[in-house]
């Protein structure tokens, strides 16, 4: 039976209304978007607008080509990179990690697991300290170049790459701990060479040119031009310098810093001894190894300066309490992300205290194994490593050992008033 037009009319009238009413609901979403994006960036519940516009490319194009079937699809590389590891397919299943942490790049878990997977398990699948030594540099270079960029203000990003320094490369839970650390002091070495041992400035002065080439020429975005660039256009002269270098088959790079640390004799020595005293030359290895410390470290050097000249302390106004760190050993590289850590942690709504305790820990561990040991003879290319007492860091100690109490009173007790010295010897 055909419907009658009455009926006809009543369906189409209730169809109307419906698409109308669809409408409003989609106009009133509309306006309500903008409010909810705003309390959402107010209670820090999405990532910073920049990182989300500005993915690495692979990354990118992992997100958008399997949308919302990422976390499927992580699911399944993870157990397929568990089984690999346990059948010894390290580098195999190192792949599948990296596959893992382009599908999920914000989430934190999944680079500080991988990290330590890689500098704690599979670095011990092999008994030659050559080999350990590269899974312990790739776990450190996952979370330092890749992981922490992309994220921030994760604290425990920070608290994991200062745990492997911590108990990887300083403690003694692996048995080529030593020939971590001499690998780490050579090429420390070759990049700012050994802190000064007596400075007649203030603390922090051979840093403060790094900082300021830092700030200067990278940083600072510019007109489009690359670092090099700004850097010989504020200092023209320099030019020759590397023309110079050119000449001899050398580029303005690492091998230049090996070469001004090693002091070995050939056309590199030459062209050291003939330019250093020109200003330009001191300009030059300044912007190097600025550009060295971001590029190949991930590290800023205003905060290197800021530690070695006391501004690590939190919760403590105006005090500064100087870090003469020495950059070639690993509990330096532990304090430096784990203050971090702390200080990027302080403008959130609601940091992880899990991940802020043990960074706190993590700090107080690196300052007390300086104390006892942070004083560094690194001499013959690596064949003289000796370490020494520094009780210079003991204020450093202390002070971070009395905020420790007092953020958490249950756990750190209050520090002993030290014994009154012995009368006579």
């Amino acid at each position: 039976m055909r419907a009658s037009r009455s009926e006809n009319s009543r369906a189409s009238g209730k169809a109307s209304s419906y698409l109308l009413a669809g409408a409003a609901l989609l106009t009133a979403a509309a306006f309500l978007l903008g409010p909810i994006n705003r309390t959402r960036n107010e209670l820090q519940l999405r990532a910073h607008g920049s990182l989300s516009k500005n993915l690495p490319p692979d990354i990118a194009l992992a997100q958008a080509g399997l949308g919302t079937f990422r976390a499927l699809a992580t699911s399944v590389l993870w157990s397929r990179a568990t089984r690999l590891q346990n059948e010894g397919s390290h580098f195999e299943a190192l792949r599948l990690a990296d596959w893992i942490t382009r599908l999920q790049p914000r989430f934190s878990a999944v680079w500080s697991f991988q990290a330590w997977n890689m500098a704690f398990n599979i670095s011990l699948a092999t008994e030659l300290p050559a080999e350990r030594w590269l899974w312990v540099r790739e776990g450190v270079a996952l979370l330092r170049d890749r992981g922490i960029p992309l994220n921030p203000r994760e604290i425990d990003l920070y608290r994991e790459l200062s745990h492997i320094f911590l108990r990887k490369l300083s403690g003694s839970s692996d048995a080529h701990h030593l020939y971590y650390q001499r690998q780490l002091a050579t090429r420390w070495q070759a990049l700012l060479g050994p802190p000064p041992e007596k400075e007649t400035a203030k603390p922090g002065s051979w840093l403060q040119p790094v900082a300021e080439a830092y700030e200067l020429y990278l940083e600072s975005p510019g007109n489009g031009d690359l670092p090099l660039d700004r850097f010989l256009s504020a200092v023209p002269r320099a030019a020759e310098l590397i023309t110079q270098l050119e000449t001899i088959g050398a580029a303005p790079g690492r091998e230049v810093l090996r070469e001004v640390a090693a002091h070995a004799p050939g056309k590199l020595a030459e062209w050291i001894e003939r330019n250093k005293e020109a200003p330009e030359y001191a300009s030059l290895l300044a912007f190097l190894r600025a550009r060295s410390l971001a590029k190949d470290y991930n590290m800023d050097p205003r905060w290197m300066l800021a530690l070695v000249e006391g501004d690590w302390v939190d919760g403590a106004k105006g005090e500064k309490i100087p870090l003469p760190l020495d950059w070639r050993l690993p509990e330096a590289h532990c304090v430096y992300w784990a203050s971090l850590g702390l200080h990027r942690s302080r403008s959130l709504l609601r940091p992880d205290e899990y991940a802020s305790f043990y960074c706190r820990s993590n700090l107080l561990n690196a300052l007390n194994l300086l104390k006892d040991t942070g004083q560094l003879t690194f001499e013959r290319g690596g064949e003289i490593y000796r370490r020494l007492p520094a009780p210079e860091f003991a204020p450093a100690l202390a002070q971070a050992l009395k905020i420790a109490t007092q953020k958490y009173p249950g756990i750190y007790p209050e520090p002993e008033a030290s014994p009154p010295a012995p009368s006579g010897k």
